[in-house]
């Protein structure tokens, strides 16, 4: 409620200004343009690469060094260090690269993102842009007409710097009229009082553009209209790169505990850096000076030097704290613990029964049992079936009524619920086979074995998620009809596991587990003839019957796996066993 009247209110106070304000709307006309620039230039790029970033990010970034180097080159290819940041939160909460390597990461892409300042003030200020603009919009738009990526990303990158040179035109233009009205230099402060009032300046500017990108373009558009002092505009640079972390933590809050971590390694760079940089402000600025000349920088380019200062400041947190980046990952990993949700708590794995081999088989099972039915609900809503109450009829209810999905995240299920419970189990259950004898140790395995194949059951469902949401959507009822039976199929192989567990008598327990093998064989031939008559008949189309087929046959792969489970955690007797594997082997 207060969010939407705050921004009511800011879109009235933006309107007024806009309708009141007649060379302010030319500057903020500037800002918006730039900014659509930015985006159409990040599309471009990232057509352009072709998953090279991607590549980049899984292949080199192997040590602290070459991790830096990456940061540096996949921002500087996609001008954008909120990709490079996003694609490395995905890559550490994958598992793909370590936290190390992700903090690494993000400082070479606070070094990459300086390159927009020099593309700005290289390009921005001495020469007349929007001359150059239109011709870029020109072969933009055609260049998007054509249907190969990298023409595509050529006009999108075309069309990005075209309206990045028209924005920064049309903010030197506001700028040079705002100078003439009131002059900002007059409020210039002296000493660290007003470098710290502009500091905070260009942390709120950023904050509300979401672009430190932006930020600096009009920094350095106002610094060579000479309506800012040099000094401030160092200043306010430095809170642009602040104003790039605060985005950070607000993009994290709903995310991973390995996001919130790169983050946090974002906060602690740029803050680091930037209090390093304040205290010395006036050394950093002589020492620009005295370098700019080497870098072929004239005296009077305050754009060209507010660029090098912004490499400076990466720079110097890059020497700083690369060194100590283990550290900062062990501290952040200690403030920030993974969560635990219950789920993912062990129930029987006590350590007490360790040195007892049967107590901890007993434990071993229990826990496993555990694991499956954590699975078993989390397979069932990925199929979006409900399961309370669930049985045959109940079952038939829901399959008779519309579809709707059940929002499931079997990865996310996996990671933050089950990943650490079966690791628990796999440890507890290595530790346990110490003090076994052979006999027990082989149960053992047995029962790791079944905790695998729950495991699969579950990232198997996963694969066969999206087609069934899918396609129980279809206009065509043939294929909705198909996908219908193979939720049918698991939910019930389910169910009648759940029965089989719930017997006690030998006898019923072994008459249970062959109609559900014999249920296996009759719904693996039943999905293979009705499949082959729908496409004889031309009833679905052949993109339908191949998806179909593939999940068929993942579907029937869940169902032997969660068969072979049922064996080990849920039939009682060593005979039942024996005698089923009889009756397997003279089929």
């Amino acid at each position: 409620m207060v969010k939407n009247i705050s921004m009511s209110l800011g879109f009235l106070l933006l309107g007024y200004l806009v309708i009141t304000y007649e060379n302010f709307t030319v500057l903020l006309s500037g800002i918006a343009i730039f900014i659509i620039g930015m985006f159409f230039m990040q599309d471009g790029f990232k057509q352009l690469s072709g998953g090279l970033l991607e590549r980049l990010l899984q292949k080199f970034t192997y040590n602290s060094f070459y991790a830096i180097a990456t940061g540096l080159v996949a921002t500087s290819i996609v001008q954008s260090s909120t990709i490079t940041t996003l694609l490395t939160i995905s890559f550490v909460g994958a598992e793909l690269i370590t936290l190390v390597q992700g903090i690494g990461v993000i400082f070479g892409s606070n070094l990459g993102s300086t390159t927009t300042a020099w593309i700005v003030s290289s390009l921005g200020v001495d020469v007349k842009i929007s001359a150059y603009a239109f011709p870029m919009l020109v072969f933009g738009v055609i260049l998007r007409f054509f249907k190969t990526n990298s023409f595509k990303g050529t006009g999108n990158v075309l069309l990005g710097l075209g309206f990045i040179f028209l924005g920064i035109a049309y903010m030197k233009d506001g700028f040079d009229v705002i100078k003439d009205q009131i002059d900002l230099a007059s409020y210039a402060m002296d000493g660290y009082a007003g470098i710290l009032l502009y500091i905070l300046i260009g942390l709120f500017v950023t904050i509300v553009i979401q672009s430190s990108a932006a930020t600096l373009a009009i920094v350095i558009t106002a610094l060579n209209a000479d309506s800012i002092s040099y000094i401030n505009a160092l200043s306010l640079a430095i809170g642009a790169n602040l104003g790039t972390v605060l985005t950070a933590i607000v993009a994290s809050f709903t995310s991973t505990q390995d996001a919130k971590r790169v983050a946090g390694s974002h906060v602690i760079f740029n803050f680091v850096t930037a209090s390093i940089i304040t205290i010395f402000i006036y050394q950093f600025k002589d020492f620009v000076d005295l370098i700019a000349p080497y870098f072929g920088i004239s005296d009077n380019n305050y754009g060209m030097k507010l660029a090098l200062f912004h490499t400076l400041f990466s720079l110097v947190g890059i020497l700083v704290l690369s060194p100590f980046i283990p550290s900062i990952a062990r501290f952040l990993e200690r403030i920030l613990p993974q969560k635990v949700s219950s789920a993912s708590k062990p129930k029987f794995l006590t350590p007490i029964v360790l040195e007892s081999p049967d107590a901890a088989l007993v434990s071993i099972k229990k826990e496993i049992i555990n694991l499956y039915e954590n699975c078993q609900k989390a397979m069932l809503h990925a199929l979006s079936l409900h399961t309370t109450g669930l049985n045959k009829e109940t079952l038939a209810v829901q399959l008779n009524k519309e579809f709707t999905v059940i929002d499931t995240n079997i990865d996310e299920i996996y990671q933050t619920n089950l990943k650490s419970l079966y690791s628990e189990i796999i440890k507890y259950s290595s530790l346990a086979q110490t003090n076994m004898f052979d006999f027990q140790q082989k149960e053992a395995g047995e029962l790791k074995k079944a905790a695998s194949l729950i495991v699969e059951v579950l990232k198997d469902t996963r694969d066969i998620q999206k087609n069934v949401n899918f396609y129980l959507k279809s206009r065509n009822s043939f294929i909705k009809e198909e996908y219908n039976i193979l939720r049918k199929e698991l939910a019930e192989i389910l169910i009648d596991i759940d029965t089989l567990k719930s017997l006690e008598d030998d006898a019923e327990q072994l008459t249970q587990f062959e109609f559900i093998k014999s249920e296996l064989v009759q719904n693996d031939l039943a999905s293979s003839e009705e499949i082959d008559a729908l496409i004889r008949e031309d009833k679905i189309k052949s993109t339908m019957a191949t998806s179909y087929m593939n999940d068929s046959a993942t579907g029937y792969a869940i169902q032997k796996k969660l068969v072979e489970v049922a064996s080990i955690l849920f039939l009682n007797s060593e005979l039942i066993k024996k005698i089923s594997e009889v009756k397997n082997e003279t089929k």
